[in-house]
C-alpha cells in the first residue's frame, strides 16, 4: 500500500505557480512574491520559498536583489500546457478524503490546475439537469467524478470533455474508472453478522435502490436470501 504524500504548503503554491507558467499566463519574468502573496493568501516567505524552487527546476532565473526573475520554460513544457482538472465531489466533507486530497495533490504536482466544482453531488441531488446547469459554468478541461450514479457517469459520458470516474456506480460502464472491490468485503461482513445470530441486517447506502441494488446490493441481497 502507497503511503501518500502530503504536499507542504511551499510545494503547493510552487505546483500552482508551476501550472499558470506553463499556461501561459506570465512571459518574460515572474511577478515578485509582494504581489503573489496577497493573491494566493499566503506569507512573502512562502512565496519566495516557492519561486526558489521553480528557479532550483531552472523554471526561472534570479537576475539579483530586486529583479523580476526571468522566466526560463523548457520547449517541452512551453508546447504542453496543464489541463485544468475540476473534481466534482459527493459531499463537501470529500474535500477532507486523504486519499483525494493526494489526488489533488499530484495532479497538481504533474503541472494541472485543480479545483474543486462549486456544488457537490449531493447538494444538487444526482439530477442530471442540475449537473448539466453546473457543468456549464464551469470552465475546466477534465472532470474527476466522485461517487456518481450510473445515471450521472452516463451523462458525462455523453459530454465531450473527458471524465474519470472514482468510485461510484461505474461498473459496466465504458467511462475511465478506478475503485475497489468491495462484494467479499460485504459478503464477508453480512455473513459474519447472521453467525452471530442478528435477524435484521440494515445496509446504509446512498446509492441503493432495492429495484436496481447493482453488484454490491444484489450481492448483499444475495446473503440474506441465502439465510433465510
Amino acid at each position: 500500500m502507497d503511503v501518500p504524500h502530503f504536499l507542504s504548503i511551499t510545494e503547493q503554491v510552487a505546483a500552482y505557480l508551476r501550472a499558470e507558467l506553463v499556461r501561459g499566463r506570465w512571459s518574460g519574468t515572474m511577478p515578485g512574491m509582494n504581489s503573489l502573496a496577497p493573491e494566493l493568501e499566503v506569507s512573502t516567505k512562502t512565496v519566495e520559498a516557492a519561486l526558489r524552487l521553480l528557479e532550483k527546476e531552472g523554471l526561472l532565473v534570479a537576475q539579483g536583489a530586486g529583479r523580476r526573475r526571468k522566466i526560463m520554460l523548457p520547449e517541452e513544457l512551453s508546447k504542453l500546457p496543464g489541463l485544468r482538472v475540476a473534481i466534482l465531489c459527493y459531499e463537501q466533507s470529500d474535500q477532507s478524503l486523504d486519499y483525494l486530497v493526494d489526488c489533488k495533490n499530484k495532479l497538481a504536482a504533474a503541472g494541472h490546475p485543480v479545483f474543486y466544482a462549486s456544488s457537490n453531488l449531493t447538494e444538487i441531488k444526482m439530477d442530471v439537469r442540475r449537473l448539466a446547469h453546473m457543468v456549464k459554468k464551469t470552465e475546466t478541461d477534465a472532470w474527476v467524478v466522485v461517487a456518481g450514479t450510473s445515471e450521472v457517469l452516463q451523462w458525462f459520458m455523453q459530454q465531450k470533455i473527458p471524465a474519470f470516474a472514482l468510485y461510484g456506480r461505474r461498473h459496466q460502464l465504458k467511462i475511465a474508472a478506478i475503485g475497489p472491490d468491495s462484494v467479499p468485503a460485504l459478503i464477508e461482513a453480512t455473513r459474519r453478522l447472521i453467525d452471530l445470530g442478528h435477524q435484521r441486517i440494515v445496509f446504509l447506502d446512498s446509492l441503493f435502490n432495492i429495484s436496481e441494488p447493482g453488484i454490491t446490493g444484489s450481492a448483499f441481497l444475495d446473503e440474506l436470501s441465502a439465510a433465510g
